[in-house]
């Protein structure tokens, strides 16, 4: 049974070989950092960003302009804010921001939400791209309204 997330990212990683083929070889390094490849463990963060912003529709953020996918196939774009709030929730186990730690944390958001995990992304990374929880605020998270659930700001 193929996981239900990995019908996108198989998805996204044959629309993104469409423009590294496109590119060609030329300069093969920057092609590969713009169009990198989840099946090689990419987290594929501006992407997952893209295509949350144009499947998904209706919250006055994103625009749901695309139809090629459905939002209970989207995976969370992760990057360190999600990271780190992902970990410290316990939400993923893994130490490396990859392909398998956005399926961990999307997996843990499907569970709660199956029709649209990443519904709570944007609320999430804004938590740390306001500074609210960061390392550097460890002690106040008893003023965030995660702070029950999360491991006040450990490793």
């Amino acid at each position: 049974m193929e996981r239900e997330g990995g019908g996108a990212r198989a998805w996204l990683a044959g629309f993104l070989a469409c423009f590294r083929e496109a590119w060609g070889d030329r300069i093969p390094r920057e092609r590969d950092f713009l169009f990198p490849d989840p099946r090689k463990g990419s987290a594929c963060k501006r992407h997952n960003l893209f295509l949350r912003w144009v499947v998904r529709g209706g919250d006055g953020v994103d625009l749901g302009i695309w139809t090629v996918l459905g939002p209970r196939q989207l995976i969370v774009p992760v990057d360190t804010h999600m990271a780190r709030l992902g970990k410290w929730l316990g939400l993923t186990s893994r130490h490396t921001v990859d392909g398998k730690m956005a399926e961990e944390i999307t997996d843990a958001f499907r569970a709660v939400c199956p029709e649209d995990p990443v519904r709570f992304d944007f609320a999430l990374t804004r938590i740390g791209i306001l500074k609210a929880c960061t390392v550097a605020t460890r002690g106040t998270c008893g003023l965030c309204p995660l702070g029950p659930a999360c491991s006040g700001g450990g490793t």
